[in-house]
This record gives C-alpha cells, structure tokens and sequence, in this order.
C-alpha cells in the first residue's frame, strides 16, 4: 500500500522492496537480506503472491521486462512485463465481426523524429519505471521521449543521443545516486572507447537524483561498498559531484582495496512519491507542450478541415444501401492458391483477390 500510493498506482518489485525493509529489518533485528536485494524481488515477493493469493488478489505489481513477443503481420509488439503482457492479454480479438458501419479517414499527422513532436527527452537508468510513466502518461502530457537503459548507455543510445541533441532536443538524465547514476550522467558527454562523439551533445540537463533531492525527500539510503585501490571520491568529482556528495557516497576507507558509503536508488521514492517528484523536476526546467509555428498550424488545419469535409461525403456515401455481394463458392481454394509460398496474411490475400474480381467484373460488363 505504500510503495502503491494505497493501491492507486502500479508499484515494481523494487519498489515494494523499499518499503518493506525497514520493517522486515525491525521485526526480525536483521539486516543481511539486502545485501542481495534480488533475493526479496525475484524470491519473496512472489512466493509471497503465490502464497496468499486472496490477500493479494489487487495488488497492482509489476515486473520489468524481460524480453518481447512480436505477433506475425499486425506489427504488434509487446515488452514481456507483467504490464505489457496484461493489457495484451485484454486487448484479444475474440471475434471477426468487419463493418464499414464506423469508416473514418485517417486524420492523424504522420511524424516521424522530434520534429513538430517532442523538445525533450527523458532518459531513466532503469526500465523499471516504464509501466509507471505509461499509467500516468507522462510522455503525454509533457511531450516528452522516453529512453531507458539497464545500466550504462549502450552505443546505439549514444549514438540516438548526439544526434537528438544536434536536433536541437533537451535530454533530461533521470538516474540513482550512486557512483553509477553519476558516470551514467559523465557519460553522455564523455567519448568511451567504443563510442566517440563527431559533435559532443550540448543539450544534456540532470534532473537527478542528487543528495538534495534525496534528503529532502528524507530517502532511505543503503550501504555500498568499492572494490578498487584508488579513493573512488576521485572519478566521483571528475563526474561532477559535489564534496557534500563524494563524503556520502564515500565514507570511509576499509583496507587497501575496499571502500563503503551510502547510496540512494529511485526506487526508494513510493510511486507517488516519484511521480510528484517528477512533474516538479519537469517544470522547474520549463518542459512545456509543443506548439508549432504559424505556418505549420495553417497547413494542418487546412489539412483538418479537408479531412471533415470528406468524412462527411463519406458518411453520406455509407447510408446509401449497398447491392448485395455474391461470394465466390471456392474463395477458400483460390485464397490458398494466392497463399502458396508468400508472406501475406490471409487478410491481405483476400484483399487482393476481392480487388481482382473487381477489375474482372469491370471487364466483363465493358
């Protein structure tokens, strides 16, 4: 109920994590299951589900995803998350009823790329998060691309990444606080080895999370250790963190090859909490909705009022009585035939069969 705003809101595994553990640790004087916080997430927290399935019966829980299914020809494509798979799952044509009854034109405006679309992107560290951001349609409201990795940016998303910002695009780094987080922030402006920038991106805001943030929000931390001979504090201020921040995440030196200070994931915040915290990030940079230029609005209203005009001829065309259509007695065969080592779907063929038995009757009646 806390990490799900009581239950209004989708919460991750991680999540819950958070708001269990001081608890777990209280009741049993314990600390050692967080040293591997996959244990709660991948272990208790389903058995627990699969357990008490009455008590959990409305939990609104999610997991990432973890892989896609792509179904033939539809072109849809779905994550393999408790979310995805869910509505997916909804969404199943159970019946093939096709009717001309409710024809409408298609009006969208077809973009592609920042252009006319978006001025921003948020990118987040972690995938988890995804489900939470669709629910409560963040990239609709602010018009903002949404990017996520696991971990550090791979070389595809760099390479997304320049080119964005040589658009002119604003990319919003939402990260842990954690030595991690900060080189994930370092590194969208840093060349790597596998990855060099041609033009290096100007356009890279950090929306956090800082120690701030963290503390203000009075965020549970937790214990990280560095395995390295040298002082991690050193790479931490190369990335920009402040000396308040180096003495958090580094506090003290253990032996010659290990370090330990505090963290503070995103996943500490509930899911209110997070997207409260959020919206206020958004708008102390100024993330707005895009407006297009003049010019641009005349076309598409142009192109809108076009657009009516013809649904309106066509819904006066639809209540026209239509003569009666005689079907083929072999369609089947002659679909199978059309089907004979070709990629189309069944629909596609029966298209094509019913235009050429158009084009024949047209002939035939001169």
């Amino acid at each position: 109920m806390k990490a799900s705003n009581h239950g209004r809101l989708p919460a991750n595994a991680r999540q819950i994590m958070y708001a269990a553990r001081p608890l777990i640790i209280a009741l049993t004087g314990k600390s050692s299951p967080w040293k591997h916080s996959s244990y709660f997430t991948q272990t208790l927290l389903p058995d627990f589900l699969a357990e008490h399935p009455d008590l959990t019966e409305e939990w609104d829980v999610v997991f990432d995803a973890r892989g896609h299914f792509r179904e033939p020809h539809t072109g849809q494509e779905i994550g393999l998350g408790t979310l995805e798979v869910r509505e997916y799952l909804r969404w199943w044509t159970s019946a093939l009823t096709p009717s001309l009854g409710d024809v409408d034109l298609p009006t969208a405006i077809q973009t592609r790329g920042p252009a006319f679309r978006y001025q921003y992107v948020l990118f987040v560290e972690k995938e988890g998060f995804d489900p939470l951001l669709r629910q409560a349609q963040m990239a609709e409201r602010y018009d903002l691309g949404i990017m996520s990795t696991k971990g550090m940016t791979v070389t595809a998303a760099r390479f997304l990444i320049e080119r964005l910002s040589q658009a002119g695009v604003t990319i919003l780094v939402l990260h842990d606080f954690d030595k991690s987080g900060l080189e994930i922030l370092d590194k969208f402006t840093a060349n790597t080895r596998r990855y060099q920038y041609g033009t290096t991106p100007t356009t890279v805001m950090d929306l956090g999370l800082r120690l701030a943030d963290a503390q203000a929000m009075n965020l549970e931390s937790e214990r990280v250790s560095y395995n390295c001979k040298v002082d991690p504090r050193e790479n931490l201020r190369r990335c920009g963190a402040k000396p308040e921040e180096c003495a958090f995440l580094v506090q003290r030196r253990l032996d010659a090859h290990h370090w330990e200070g505090e963290r503070v994931e995103l996943n500490a915040m509930d899911s209110q909490q997070f997207l409260d915290w959020l919206t206020q990030q958004l708008q102390a940079v100024g993330v707005h909705k895009v407006v297009p230029d003049d010019e641009t609005l005349g076309r598409a209203y142009q192109y809108y009022h076009q657009a009516a005009t013809l649904q309106a001829q066509l819904v006066a065309m639809m209540q026209e009585e239509m003569p009666p259509v005689v079907v083929p007695d072999d369609l089947a065969e002659q679909l199978q035939a059309r089907l004979q080592n070709k990629t189309e779907a069944w629909d596609e063929a029966l298209r094509y069969l019913v235009l050429q038995h158009i084009e024949e009757q047209e002939r035939e009646t001169g």
